[in-house]
């Protein structure tokens, strides 16, 4: 802080030691050390245990920071599509029930005892449930869906955009899908946050828009600070929401239910078209091209900083 001119008419309380039980941007001056102090937000990112798998574009947003899932992709040891699943517990991966079916590039959401993969590279309408332990079949997407994005719960997801039909939208309620209005700009490998009653889509080839679902149709919502124009990775809701992926491999954004804001924490290993889940709390990324097994867990948090005129 350079100067002390936006403080100007400003009543900043003082206190002869630190108070308790601060939040961001609350200031107070120290009588005692005679500074000013304040609370700033941080995030960060931080190493989590490795998949055993390396892969990419598998189980895009699903699970959350200490139940994650991730179930198929492209092997980074084979270069094949695999059917493998691994289950986070907050530490470390272990494996799951193995997808009937090998794919990548689908839609996938839910949580660990409760996710789906529908489309997909190959076949590419196929819908699996999985309980936590094995996978079942579920309802046939309406069309074909690969380099799509998926989110929601069992019960109540979403999946729009594709490599086949760039515009076309559905949702499944834990039997079948429907097709609901189309996006206004179709869209491949973007990102989506939320449930099929309230959800957000960003990014995705040909790049930075942003469009909100209410639950009947679609709006145009603001636009990304970065071009993100594939293999892109997303989690949260449709009012707090992070996304990732090309050409920005460490780099996220925040969505806030207003706007877009860079996040200012990086990724340790750089990476695009990996999974995601998780919360703007308590977010997980995973695998990922170039083909890694790296997990990194994202909390974010605050820390006092004393300001000064130089």
């Amino acid at each position: 802080m350079s100067t002390y001119k936006r403080l100007h008419g400003k009543s900043i309380k003082s206190y002869t030691s630190d108070p308790a039980n601060t939040v961001a941007g609350q200031m107070w001056y120290n009588s005692t050390s005679k500074t000013l102090k304040g609370v700033v937000q941080i995030t960060a990112w931080s190493a989590g245990g490795s998949l055993s798998l390396p892969r990419s574009i598998a189980g895009l947003n699903a699970g959350t920071q200490t139940a994650g899932i991730a179930f198929g992709g492209y092997n980074g040891n084979t270069f094949g599509n695999t059917n493998s699943t691994e289950e986070y517990n907050g530490s470390s991966w272990t494996g799951g029930g193995n997808l009937s079916t090998a794919r990548r590039a689908g839609a996938g959401f839910g949580i660990q005892n409760a996710a789906v993969l529908g489309g997909g590279y190959g076949p590419s309408n196929v819908t699996e449930e999985y309980d936590g332990s094995s996978w079942t079949g579920g309802g046939a997407m309406p069309a074909n869906f690969h380099n799509t994005s998926g989110c929601g719960t069992l019960t109540a997801g979403l999946s729009n955009g594709s490599s086949e039909t760039p515009a076309q939208a559905c949702k499944y309620d834990g039997s079948s899908w429907t097709a609901i209005p189309s996006l206004p700009t179709g869209r491949t490998s973007g990102g989506t946050a939320g449930t099929s009653a309230a959800a957000i889509a960003a990014g995705g080839f040909p790049g930075t828009d942003t469009y909100e679902w209410g639950g009947s149709s679609w709006t145009a919502g603001p636009d990304l600070n970065s071009t993100r124009s594939g293999g892109c990775a997303m989690f949260g809701i449709s009012t707090a929401a992070i996304i990732g992926g090309n050409p920005s491999p460490t780099a996220t954004e925040e969505f806030n239910g207003t706007n877009w804001s860079i996040t200012g924490a990086t990724m340790g290993t750089p990476r695009n078209s990996y999974g995601m889940g998780g919360t703007t709390t308590a977010g997980l990324a995973f695998g990922g091209s170039p083909y890694t097994s790296s997990t990194e867990e994202y909390s974010p948090a605050t820390a006092t900083k004393t300001f000064t005129t130089s």
